[in-house]
């Protein structure tokens, strides 16, 4: 889309994953929490109104400024200054955008081809929370409404029109899509997540959001253990009490840094010869491997490891890469409905300030001469003045429109001309 038209009031300054590390990232991330109290300081002080969003992967603010020539390191440094991060966040970490550059890129966003993991659902929850959180604390104004409405309109149908999201694109996804892959219905199921840290808790999420019945969590921190069994309505064990649990369950994934085996063959046997010949999945995401490998020959027992996740990782990667350009045309065709809509900002006002002039005229005459008429003749009189009224404004206001949104016209003058020619700057027509 060429840049036909500029709205250099909108602005958005930010980081993300392409230009800052995990450990910058971190420390610049606002929880809803922690965004609640400082948001109307921070729009109110630096924009007309403005949004801020922030996750794991990017933390960046998107308003409207008073003009081109805004500097960006005020919101930069207030940011950084709140997180009390001056020593190791700086202002080569961020980017700035203007204009459509910075809507289409709210629009990327939401449709999750920006993000780390192409296609992520998470994203546009978060968008949706930022925007919300706007509303609340006031800080959303005409602009911020219809962008991030749009936005989440793009986000949603780039997730139902395309397959930007279709597949698992990281580990902890891919396991769960093996495990239905081997199970018909995951929801009948019981799983058995070995460690408590960021990969089992992913891990968890899935299972959880696919409804399997059980979810058991077990770790050398029985509270860690319990934190995480608490989130997901699952249960908590010790390591030790593994191989009595691996009798009940049907899926197994392990994700624990750990000097030997946290499951051997001989474990697994046993376990097999109590289970009925049940299927059991055990997928080893461990570094270095958690699983016994010749845990692979016994029978009824599917043992998946890091190479195998990763291969479905990168297949579906590369589907979802090539679904992109799908995107892209429906940011474009949102963003064009967009900087029309903008565009239509520069004259709206001025159209209601002459429909309620000529309105003002008309009510003024019906007022005046009220008492030459009936009740029911001023009814009518009432119907015909507006209808009047109403013709006679529609082509020039048509005409405006039309006009307004034509990129090589001074929309300036016309307002300046229309208010000057019909006196809308007045308060009155009798003035």
């Amino acid at each position: 889309m060429t840049n036909d038209f500029q709205m250099f009031d909108i602005v958005l300054i930010g980081l993300n994953h392409k230009t800052a590390s995990v450990e910058i990232r971190e420390k610049l991330y606002y929880t809803l929490d922690e965004a609640r109290p400082i948001l109307p300081e921070l729009i109110h002080q630096f924009l007309k109104e403005g949004v801020l969003l922030s996750t794991c992967n990017r933390t960046e603010v998107i308003g409207i400024v008073d003009s081109e020539n805004e500097k960006p390191s005020s919101i930069i440094n207030y940011l950084v200054e709140h997180k009390s991060a001056q020593d190791t966040i700086s202002e080569k970490h961020f980017y700035t955008q203007h204009s459509f550059e910075a809507v289409r890129h709210i629009f990327e966003v939401a449709a999750g081809i920006d993000s780390l993991l192409i296609g992520e659902d998470q994203i546009l929850k978060q968008v949706k929370e930022a925007y919300e959180l706007a509303v609340e604390k006031e800080t959303a104004g005409t602009v911020m409404h219809h962008l991030f409405h749009t936005a989440l309109r793009v986000g949603k149908r780039a997730r139902t029109e395309t397959k930007i999201n279709d597949g698992a694109v990281s580990v902890s996804y891919a396991a769960v899509e093996l495990s239905e892959k081997i199970f018909a219905d995951v929801s009948k199921k019981k799983a058995l997540l070995i460690g408590a840290g960021e990969t089992a808790e992913l891990s968890a999420k899935n299972l959880f959001d696919r409804g399997v019945n059980e979810i058991v969590i077990a770790n050398r921190t029985i509270e860690k253990a319990e934190k995480l069994a608490n989130e997901f309505k699952g249960k908590a064990i010790s390591l030790n009490a593994i191989s009595e649990k691996l009798r009940d369950v049907d899926i197994v994934i392990s994700s624990v840094n750990a000097p030997e085996f946290i499951l051997t063959s001989a474990q697994v046997k046993k376990a097999m010869s109590q289970r009925s010949s049940k299927p059991l999945l055990i997928i080893d995401i461990g570094v270095p491997r958690n699983i016994e490998p010749s845990v692979k020959n016994i029978d009824n027992v599917f043992l998946e490891d890091m190479d195998s996740l990763e291969l479905i990782s990168h297949t579906n990667r590369e589907r979802r890469v090539a679904e992109i350009p799908k995107v892209q045309k429906i940011i474009d065709e949102e963003l064009r409905e967009f900087i029309q809509w903008y565009q239509s900002l520069d004259i709206t006002p001025t159209i209601k300030l002459l429909r309620d002039r000529f309105e003002e005229i008309r009510t003024n005459e019906i007022e005046k001469n009220k008492n030459k008429f009936s009740a029911g003749e001023l009814e009518k009189i009432e119907i015909v003045t507006k209808s009047i009224v109403n013709k006679i404004l529609h082509t020039p206001t048509i005409n405006m429109k039309e006009t307004n949104g034509q990129t090589n016209f001074d929309k300036s003058a016309m307002n300046s001309v229309v208010k000057h020619l019909f006196g809308l700057e007045k308060k009155n027509i009798n003035e």
